[in-house]
């Protein structure tokens, strides 16, 4: 018997090749698969805490910036030619096609965030390192296992790292994206 050869390099897919994948039917509906550096991952399961988490963020946003921003909740976001990604909540620049052409970029994204229950590994590490080098601005883990939010600032493009994180557990944090204040009280982030 041939013992396997774990050097063998991986058939890595592009963002391209991925969505010819989705058009011919590949994946099952219902499916919830992401592209990360050219590999197709499954994504986790949407919880009840999940769900909630991400209900409260669309009802804090969407009001807030619906005149200055678009608010798309779970969508796609292309940060490289391997990598497209599905956010819990993104903040957009509003655009007039309102991304009916193409998918938005990196550059495209005020804020991204995801909700982090079983994915907080992947959300706080390999997903921060590319969004960092996708350089988005802003990026927010709503960490539910401890109740906390994590809040990037300032990306590294060439090193995959944000140069501030502010955690929090309680308390108001005052944003300002697109000349909107905003005071996001933590707690409400969370479920009960």
């Amino acid at each position: 018997m041939e013992a396997f050869d774990l050097h063998n390099p991986v058939h890595r897919v592009t963002v391209d090749q991925f969505h010819r994948m989705i058009d011919a039917g590949v994946f099952r509906d219902g499916d919830r698969v992401e592209l990360i550096d050219g590999e197709m991952r499954d994504m986790t399961p949407i919880g009840p805490p999940h769900g909630s988490s991400t209900d409260r963020l669309t009802m804090l946003f969407a009001p807030a910036f619906a005149d200055v921003a678009i608010v798309r909740v779970q969508g796609a976001l292309v940060l490289d030619d391997g990598t497209e990604v599905y956010p819990d909540l993104m903040l957009l620049k509003l655009r007039q096609d309102r991304y009916a052409k193409a998918h938005p970029v990196g550059d495209d994204a005020l804020l991204v965030i995801e909700v982090a229950d079983r994915s907080l590994a992947t959300d706080a590490g390999v997903k921060r390192a590319k969004y960092a080098c996708a350089g988005i601005r802003r990026y927010w883990v709503v960490d539910l296992p401890n109740r906390q939010l994590h809040d990037y600032r300032d990306p590294d493009r060439f090193s995959g790292r944000y140069r501030q994180l502010h955690t929090l557990s309680e308390g108001v944090l005052p944003i300002k994206i697109e000349e909107v204040d905003l005071q996001v009280d933590i707690a409400e982030l969370f479920p009960v």
